[in-house]
């Protein structure tokens, strides 16, 4: 397997995060025919919202870079300070999926979180198939629900 690893993002991160968060989401949602600035408007305005919202509820959360080989592709966002510990999203660009990347990231936060002595909470989208799929495969169970999201935990 290629090299993965996670980097603390720093503030001169940000606008790698947002390139990569406005590939990922521009592709989700069918933006490639969008007027660009419209396209990167909408797109800043849901970046700045949803790191908002993170810090609100999770100002402990740390996000990370997710690096293959050196080169980003993708991002976390975990807040540690609590048990059990949050993941509040893992992400990766469609070219680094299904490559046993987010597998690995996942892997080792088990890790630590067992070494910790204390789980690890998650909610995804429901519909989300390849998501709930894998976190089944790592040992994550249905802990409640809403109409849109699974909570898990593991």
């Amino acid at each position: 397997m290629e090299t993965v690893a996670l980097r603390s993002a720093a503030p001169d991160d940000e606008a790698t995060l947002f390139a990569l968060f406005a590939a990922l989401r521009s592709e989700e949602l069918a933006m490639a025919g969008w007027d660009a600035p419209l396209r990167d408007v909408v797109l800043r305005q849901q970046f700045d919202a949803q790191r908002r919202g993170y810090r609100a509820q999770h100002p402990a959360a740390v996000t990370s870079l997710i690096m293959l080989e050196d080169c980003p592709v993708g991002w976390t966002i975990l807040d540690r300070s609590g048990s059990p510990w949050h993941c509040l999203d893992i992400a990766l660009v469609s070219r680094a999926r299904r490559r046993g990347i987010a597998t690995h990231v996942i892997r080792g936060w088990q890790d630590e979180a067992a070494r910790a002595q204390c789980g690890i909470a998650l909610s995804v989208l429901r519909t989300n198939a390849a998501a709930c799929a894998l976190y089944d495969a790592l040992g994550f169970r249905v802990s409640g629900e809403s109409e849109t999201h699974w909570e898990m935990q593991w």
